[in-house]
């Protein structure tokens, strides 16, 4: 992030909002950040960068080689608003805060509602224009629910590594997460994150990292080793509520009927991409394609790229000269 000077992280209470399921969500605020020339947006259009399950509106810790001046985030030309979800733990209202205050349990939330939740934001800030909407994974959902629900015009959505709706397959990744912390919140963290990795990455990446070595740990294979440290580097940051909590919406995601999708996001977006992971084994590649190719059909200008890498689900955090390709356009 050469030659950028983050803002300081600030807090929006949020006023009482319907969510996509038509009841009314209150009691919440949104942490976020700004980064870049506001001055320059208004007339060029901001960047709204939605993070994936464990991230944080701290968009340089995780994407900071595509942010800076001429980078595909140009913070010259533009801002960069990234707010922490609800229901996570880094400052938005999550399930830890939530039970300080409230008898009721912390809501279910979809991908729509995360979405919904920065309409607000963006009024705060006086966002007339977004120049690019972006998110991978659960960010990716956030990202493909914004192009239905923006309340100002979008010229690019970009959408890494996410489905139209979450499959049985991956809900059931997530349910064994699920009952290692139910049956255990730290020890069960640890487990949930180790059982993430292998979803996130890929066999080849593991066979040409890891193969059959020990020389880690005595007795233990390293990808063990690797998986175990893992776990243990997501208890020391981050809550098992709140990955509870994303889980869960990450689970819920459905755009619904894709031709209607489709037509409700042109409306709003002038180009949208669906971006694959030629070795994604949670949200395979042509997941993407499918949804792309129906939103092309109803009349959305949608194109479908893909990422060739070794490193699976991930690599729209890894492959920085294609992921820059991607957000530029090119």
């Amino acid at each position: 992030m050469t030659g950028t000077v983050a803002g300081p992280a600030r807090t929006l209470a949020l006023d009482p909002f319907t969510g996509t399921g038509g009841k009314t969500l209150s009691g919440f605020h949104l942490r976020y950040r700004v980064i870049g020339d506001e001055r320059a947006a208004r007339e060029n259009g901001w960047i709204l960068v939605f993070h994936a399950l464990t991230g944080s509106a701290d968009v340089e810790q995780w994407w900071g080689p595509l942010i800076g001046p001429g980078r595909a985030l140009d913070t010259t030309r533009h801002a960069i608003v990234a707010a922490n979800l609800l229901g996570s733990c880094y400052g938005s209202t999550g399930p830890r805060e939530w039970r300080e205050t409230s008898a009721t349990p912390f809501p279910d939330l979809t991908p729509g509602d995360l979405a919904l939740s920065h309409f607000q934001l963006l009024e705060q800030l006086g966002v007339e224009r977004v120049a690019l909407a972006t998110g991978g994974s659960l960010g990716g959902m956030v990202a493909l629910e914004w192009g239905r629900l923006s309340p100002v015009p979008v010229d690019r959505l970009v959408v890494f590594a996410a489905p139209a709706a979450t499959s049985a397959q991956a809900i059931a990744w997530n349910a064994a997460q699920r009952m290692a912390i139910e049956a255990d919140p730290e020890g069960g963290l640890a487990a949930a994150r180790a059982i993430a990795m292998i979803t996130y990455r890929s066999a080849g990446e593991f066979t040409a990292r890891f193969g059959r070595e020990s020389s880690r740990t005595p007795g233990r294979f390293d990808v063990d080793h690797y998986l175990r440290r893992q776990g243990d580097k997501l208890v020391a940051r981050f809550h098992a509520e709140s990955y509870l909590s994303l889980m869960r919406a990450m689970d819920l995601h459905d755009v619904g009927e894709l031709s209607g999708a489709a037509r409700e996001t042109a409306q709003r977006v002038r180009d949208v991409v669906g971006v694959g992971v030629d070795t994604d084994i949670l949200y395979p590649a042509g997941e993407v394609r499918q949804w792309v190719e129906a939103y092309r059909s109803a009349g959305a200008a949608a194109r479908y790229h893909e990422i060739a890498s070794l490193y699976g689900h991930d690599a729209f955090l890894i492959e920085w000269d294609q992921v820059e390709r991607v957000l530029r356009g090119e």
